[in-house]
């Protein structure tokens, strides 16, 4: 691993980078051109009555349920400034930011992240406008509404959970990872806010809503962008979801990193091959993007995001095979650092996605009813089966 003084892509800028407007993001665009995530949960109530293997009543509860927490502080904490709870009276005074940082970092991870870094915030990752999809989960702007991160908001303190190794392997069937991870991912935004406040200074907590959570996790050290248009990290590959808390604590950001990810993109690939969406680039990267969902002005592998989102529509779930399948979805153990440290390298890239492929990694795995073969009978409300 190596630490840069600036991002690894700075050098595939082409253009100057605009604000992007969250009402182009797949998620909006899905609320307004036929509320698709509602009627992916619908096709999900749909697969119940329909005893569909890996997505019967069991897997359908088990992931609304991993969701609760996060429904409940969207609503209320989550995308706005908020005051202290106690602390009224006092602020943290004589601060030094090296100390200061530390103690937020050993805080966050107090709090559940599994990996915590610090950037200063780029204005350019911060969204124009609100879309729909976000401002109905969050009740905290209307769409269409400006976004504007006050000046004083100069750092931004991102965070990372890991999604499960096992339960990721279950997709496109009910995987209930993400959506635990959404609720761990909100508890610890909200209640790193809550510290920072409770010390005299400002925060906002976040997950998806406000900007680009993976550019600035990038920013602050934690990963690259792949191929598939996600975060990876070292110690858990994709395997991961984002959350960060913007704030005017004096800190000290983090340099970002290069662990070989554009050199192991290049000639991977898998994620492409794999999609059953036909979501993913597997030419070279381009500067312009395919429709208004991608940003240009910068050469990267561009996703097709309403493929992708009418996918999970039909399928009554989300998907994640393109993290199942990727060569650094794998456990952070001592085998996996000596095979990462060699992908990190760069020459064996092609030996070492051959060897996965070969290996059996990245392929489905049958959960609970589905390795049962069992058939789980449903009755409606009524009683009638």
């Amino acid at each position: 691993m190596k630490y840069l003084n600036e991002p690894t892509y700075v050098k595939y800028i082409t253009g100057g980078l605009k604000r992007f407007d969250e009402r182009n993001t797949g998620f909006s665009r899905g609320a307004v051109e036929g509320d698709l995530y509602t009627r992916m949960h619908d096709k999900s109530v749909s697969n119940i009555s329909k005893m569909v293997s890996g997505k019967t009543i069991f897997e359908h509860a088990q992931w609304v349920s991993g969701r609760t927490v996060d429904y409940i502080l969207r609503k209320n904490a989550l995308a706005r400034e908020g005051a202290p709870i106690y602390n009224t009276k006092y602020k943290l005074k004589n601060t030094d930011p090296d100390k200061l940082t530390q103690t937020i970092k050993e805080v966050a991870l107090w709090l559940g992240a599994d990996l915590v870094g610090v950037a200063r915030l780029n204005p350019a990752w911060v969204y124009t406008h609100w879309g729909l999809h976000n401002a109905v989960y969050t009740n905290a702007a209307a769409e269409g509404d400006p976004i504007n991160i006050p000046q004083q908001y100069k750092y931004v303190i991102v965070m990372v959970n890991e999604m499960g190794y096992k339960p990721i392997h279950f997709t496109p069937a009910v995987e209930y990872e993400t959506d635990i991870l959404y609720s761990k991912m909100a508890w610890c935004a909200a209640s790193l806010a809550t510290f920072i406040r409770e010390l005299g200074y400002r925060a906002i907590p976040s997950e998806n809503e406000l900007g680009l959570s993976i550019p600035m996790a990038v920013d602050a050290g934690l990963g690259e962008l792949g191929r598939h248009g996600l975060l990876i990290t070292r110690q858990f590959g994709p395997r991961v979801r984002i959350s960060k808390v913007f704030t005017n604590l004096p800190l000290i950001p983090d340099r970002p990193i290069d662990i070989g990810i554009q050199k192991f993109c290049e000639v991977c690939k898998l994620c492409s091959k794999h999609c059953p969406s036909r979501s993913l680039s597997s030419g070279p990267r381009i500067d312009t993007g395919w429709d208004i969902s991608n940003s240009p002005g910068m050469l990267k592998w561009p996703i097709h995001a309403m493929k992708c989102l009418n996918f999970w529509t039909k399928n009554g779930c989300h998907c994640s095979v393109c993290i199942r399948v990727c060569p650094w979805n794998k456990p952070n153990n001592t085998l996996h650092k000596i095979i990462r440290s060699f992908a990190e390298w760069g020459p064996l890239n092609r030996a070492i996605v051959y060897m996965d492929q070969a290996l059996g990694y990245g392929r489905h795995i049958k959960n609970k009813t589905e390795n049962d073969s069992e058939v789980v009978s449903v009755e409606n409300a009524d009683g009638n089966r």
